[in-house]
């Protein structure tokens, strides 16, 4: 009788919250159809996607074997089938360019240093073990530039830095400057380099970060929301610069989105991304090795494993992509990211 009993309330429990989540799946689809980014609240749970999908592939299980309604097995199942298309094609379906001798190769290298937590030995190892043609560097500091870059000078004479970005290249910068993206105070750095005699335009890019902030929506009430007004600023200013640009550009940094934002959908009506090109997987960069302690009290437990991709390498029409990787942790909460591009000539 008890087990009976229990097998009712396991059933009823797996009802609702396999309805309560089915609806809440239908009402973000519905919210991103009308609102997208303009609703925080869509936005923000955007970030956690694939995440929030994956329940999805348990539903049909739990369809047949405890709720045990036909209509919601078959829809289960087709939502099933779905998720597990749009995973692989999207993640798991690269199309990485081939490429011959003859076809101009450049390798690129991102790292947001996280400040002091990227020492400068652990910098100079990872520069020299991959050999990147060009670096772009975000979060740095003073004994970056003291240490690290005098000991990388012989294969990358060319250093340009300003407060927290640099750019290392081993082909000439003829021209660079300082941006301010948006008019806001942050610095990004826009270089001119020429590899094999072509003029190509660099831009080492990182963006304000969204975070919850409370809100305050009437006189009485203040509630915490998601606010990313200031990326999505930065990044309808990048947009309109790239959109400018007439010579082969690359696109690095660190972009603090994830590839389901519509600032990222912005991106991409004007670069390629090589990740989601060539890469495998979900590429996912931050939080690397954070402490679990604001979690759990007294934990000493890390996040050894990232949950979401937000940096990235991007590029022009002339360029096409061969290889990416996320490559090991030097230290830093953002791991490292790796493309080796092509030059395609016609653009």
């Amino acid at each position: 009788m008890i087990a009976i009993k229990f097998c009712r309330i396991l059933r009823l429990v797996t009802q609702i919250l396999a309805y309560a989540y089915s609806g809440f799946i239908v009402l973000y689809f519905l919210l991103r159809l009308i609102f997208w980014d303009s609703f925080w609240l869509v936005g923000f749970v955007s970030t956690f996607i694939p995440f929030i999908f994956l329940p999805i592939l348990i539903l049909p299980l739990l369809a047949f074997s405890i709720i045990k309604k036909r209509w919601f097995s078959i829809i289960s199942s087709i939502a099933c089938i779905l998720l597990v298309s749009w995973l692989h094609l999207k993640y798991f379906s690269p199309h990485a360019l081939r490429s011959n001798s003859s076809q101009p190769h450049i390798k690129i290298l991102s790292l947001n240093n996280s400040w002091h937590k990227t020492s400068s030995q652990n910098l100079v190892k990872l520069i020299q073990q991959q050999q990147p043609d060009i670096i772009c560097l975000q979060e740095i500091v003073r004994r970056h530039t003291e240490k690290a870059f005098p000991r990388l000078q012989t294969s990358y004479p060319y250093q340009i830095y300003a407060q927290s970005v640099a750019i290392l290249s081993k082909y000439p910068i003829l021209f660079s400057e300082n941006l301010h993206l948006a008019g806001h105070q942050e610095i990004q750095q826009r270089a001119i380099t020429q590899i094999n005699q072509q003029d190509v335009v660099v831009y080492n890019i990182q963006v304000i970060s969204p975070w919850i902030r409370p809100q305050k929506i009437l006189p009485f009430l203040t509630v915490p929301i998601y606010d990313y007004t200031k990326r999505s600023a930065e990044i309808q200013d990048l947009v309109q610069r790239l959109q400018k640009e007439t010579k082969p550009f690359i696109v690095v940094g660190d972009f603090n989105m994830t590839d389901q934002s519509q600032d990222y959908h912005y991106l991409r009506t004007v670069m390629q991304d090589s990740f989601q090109t060539s890469g495998l997987g979900f590429g996912f960069t931050w939080p690397h090795g954070w402490e679990l302690s604001f979690l759990i009290k007294n934990s000493t437990s890390k996040l050894n494993y990232p949950l979401f991709r937000i940096d990235y390498i991007g590029y022009s029409k002339h360029w096409g992509s061969h290889s990416s990787k996320v490559l090991p942790t030097t230290g830093s909460d953002h791991l490292p990211v790796e493309a080796e591009l092509i030059y395609l000539k016609s653009g």
